[in-house]
C-alpha cells in the first residue's frame, strides 16, 4: 500500500498543479452568485406565471398571474388595464394586491374591439375556473377602458357576475344614457374616481352610482381628492385601498389574522449565509487539498529569519484587528450599562455626535435595551442631520427628532430608526422643506401599511412595520417614527395626530388621501 501510495504521488501533484488559484477564485465566484440567485429567489415573496390562451376563434393573447407564496387557495381579482396599458406595465398593481393574500391574474386584451374583448375575457373565465384557486370568491377590478369592458360584460353575461365590481377611473353613466341597461348587474360595485380626471368628468360615475342605487344594486363611490385619471400621485395607495377591499368582502372581515406580510416572509426566509455554503466548502475543500498535497511533496527550505519576522508581525496584527473588530461588532450587543457605555464613549461614538450621545444616554430609557439601538439613533440621526436641505435647531432637533420616544409607554421599543430611514429617506433626498418630505413620507407608508378597525393591534412601531398592519392609532404613531427617521421634527399631538415642526411652528402632518375604506 505505501508503495502503491508512493507510485500515486507524481500524478496527485500534477493534478494539484492543474487546480491552481486561477481556477478556485471563478469556481468560488460562481458558487457564490449561485446562492445569491436562489437566496433571492426564496426572498421574492409571490410566485409569477405567465401563459398564454386561445378564443374559439383561435386568437390568442397572454396573461399573467401573480401569487403570494405559499401557493393556496386564494381568493381571485382579475384586472383589466386602461388603453394604452400592456401586460408588462401591469406588474406593480398586481403585486400591490397580491402582497395582501389575492391571487391576481392580468390579460392583455385587444383594445379596439368590444366583441374581441368578450371572447378574450369568457377564455380567461374558464380557465381560473380550471385552476385550484378560490373561484367561489372573484373579484373583477377594472381602469379606465378596462373598467367600461367589464361592466358591459356584467351586464351582457349576468351569469358570471364577481362577488365584487371595482370601476377605477371609469366612463361612469354620460348624461344621455339611461339606466334601464343596469337592472341586469346584482353584484356589489365599488366606484373609485378622482375628483380631478382630466378624461371622465367625476359626475359621470356619480350618475352612474345614482342611476345603480335606483336599480337596488349596492354600490360604493370614493372620490379622491387631487386625483388625475390616472389616480396619479396616489395610484399605489389606491390599489392597496382596492386590495384591502376585495379581501375583505372576498374573505370576511377575519382574513386579516391570516395576514402574513412581506417583511414577515422575507424575515422568516433563510439567512443568505445558508446559501452560501456550497462556496465556502468548495474554498474549505481546495484549502485542504491544497495542504495535503504539500505534505506528499518535498519539504520547502527553512524559513529565514526576516520572513519569521514578518509573519510574527501579521500575526499581531492580525490580532489587533481582531480585537477593534469586536470592539465594534460585538459591543453593540450587549445591553446598556456603565461599562458599555465607557466603552461606547472611548472607541464607538464620533467626536461630533459626542453630545447627542450624552443626551441620549442619559434619558431613563434604556434599561433592558441594547446598545446598539442607542448608537444607532445617535449616530444615523446625526448623519442625517447633515444631508438634509433643511434646519432643525438643537432643542427641537434632540426633543423631536433624535429622541426615539414617541408615545412614552412602558413597553414602547426603539429599535425603528434604521428600517424606517432606508425606506424613506431615498425618496425624500431632494426635497427642500419638512412639508413636502412629509408628503412623500405618508404616501409610502400607507402604500406599504393597512389602516383596520381590530382589537388588540399593536402600537409599537418595529412591530407594525414589521406585521404592516395597525389601527388608527398606530397608524400616527409609526407616521411620527417615519418623519423623524429623515429628519422632520414631528410628535403626537393632544388628539394622538402626528404633526411637524415647519416654519418655527407646529402643524398638522399631511394626512393619506384614504387611511382606510
Amino acid at each position: 500500500m505505501c508503495r502503491r501510495f508512493q507510485n500515486s504521488l507524481p500524478f496527485l501533484a500534477s493534478v494539484a498543479r492543474l487546480i491552481t488559484p486561477f481556477w478556485i477564485i471563478p469556481i468560488f465566484v460562481f458558487l457564490f452568485f449561485l446562492g445569491g440567485l436562489f437566496w433571492a429567489k426564496w426572498q421574492d415573496p409571490f410566485s409569477r406565471k405567465w401563459f398564454t390562451l386561445k378564443t374559439p376563434d383561435h386568437h390568442s393573447f397572454k396573461c399573467v398571474a401573480v401569487l403570494p407564496k405559499p401557493i393556496l387557495c386564494y381568493p381571485v381579482v382579475i384586472y383589466a388595464h386602461g388603453s394604452g396599458g400592456s401586460l408588462m406595465n401591469d406588474g406593480d398593481d398586481l403585486r400591490q394586491m397580491a402582497e395582501l393574500g389575492l391571487a391576481t391574474v392580468s390579460f392583455e386584451y385587444d383594445q379596439t374591439n368590444k366583441t374581441a374583448f368578450t371572447l378574450q375575457f369568457e377564455a380567461l373565465l374558464h380557465y381560473i375556473a380550471r385552476q385550484k384557486y378560490n373561484t367561489n370568491a372573484i373579484a373583477w377590478v377594472g381602469f379606465s377602458l378596462g373598467a367600461n369592458r367589464m361592466l358591459d360584460f356584467a351586464l351582457q353575461h349576468p351569469e358570471q357576475q364577481p362577488r365584487l365590481l371595482i370601476q377605477l377611473s371609469g366612463a361612469g353613466l354620460p348624461a344621455d344614457q339611461t339606466n334601464n341597461g343596469l337592472k341586469s348587474l346584482r353584484c356589489p360595485v365599488l366606484l373609485v374616481h378622482g375628483d380631478e380626471d382630466e378624461f371622465f368628468p367625476v359626475a359621470d360615475t356619480q350618475r352612474l352610482a345614482m342611476a345603480l342605487r335606483t336599480n337596488d344594486v349596492p354600490v360604493e363611490l370614493k372620490i379622491i381628492p387631487h386625483a388625475l385619471h390616472g389616480m396619479q400621485p396616489w395610484h399605489e395607495v389606491i390599489f392597496r385601498c382596492i386590495g384591502e377591499s376585495c379581501l375583505v368582502h372576498l374573505a370576511g372581515k377575519n382574513a386579516w389574522r391570516n395576514y402574513r406580510s412581506i417583511a414577515q416572509w422575507q424575515r422568516e426566509a433563510p439567512p443568505f449565509w445558508l446559501f452560501c455554503l456550497p462556496a465556502v466548502a468548495w474554498a474549505i475543500g481546495w484549502f485542504v487539498w491544497r495542504r495535503f498535497y504539500r505534505a506528499v511533496l518535498p519539504p520547502k527550505n527553512k524559513l529565514k529569519l526576516y520572513e519569521i519576522g514578518l509573519r510574527w508581525l501579521a500575526a499581531l496584527l492580525a490580532v489587533w484587528a481582531l480585537i477593534v473588530t469586536d470592539i465594534h461588532l460585538v459591543t453593540p450587543h450587549f445591553p446598556v450599562n456603565d461599562k458599555t457605555l465607557y466603552v461606547a464613549r472611548r472607541f464607538l461614538v464620533a467626536p461630533k455626535a459626542r453630545a447627542d450621545f450624552e443626551y441620549l444616554a442619559a434619558q431613563p430609557i434604556w434599561h433592558g435595551q441594547k446598545l446598539k439601538v442607542l448608537l444607532t439613533h445617535v449616530e444615523l440621526a446625526a448623519y442625517n442631520r447633515e444631508i438634509i436641505n433643511w434646519q432643525v435647531n438643537d432643542e427641537f432637533y434632540r426633543d423631536y427628532v433624535l429622541s426615539p420616544v414617541i408615545t412614552g409607554q412602558p413597553d414602547e421599543t426603539f429599535n425603528w430608526r434604521r428600517p424606517l430611514w432606508e425606506e424613506f429617506y431615498p425618496r425624500i433626498r431632494h426635497e427642500n422643506s419638512p412639508q413636502d418630505a412629509a408628503r412623500i413620507v405618508v404616501r409610502h407608508l400607507r402604500e406599504r401599511v393597512t389602516s383596520i378597525t381590530a382589537p388588540h393591534l399593536s402600537h409599537n412601531v418595529p412591530t407594525i412595520w414589521l406585521k404592516q398592519i395597525t389601527d388608527e392609532n398606530g397608524f400616527e404613531i409609526i407616521y411620527v417614527a417615519a418623519l423623524r427617521s429623515v429628519g422632520v421634527p414631528a410628535r403626537l399631538d393632544s388628539r394622538g395626530q402626528a404633526e411637524l415642526l415647519a416654519e418655527n411652528k407646529w402643524q398638522p402632518a399631511p394626512q393619506p388621501c384614504v387611511l382606510s375604506w
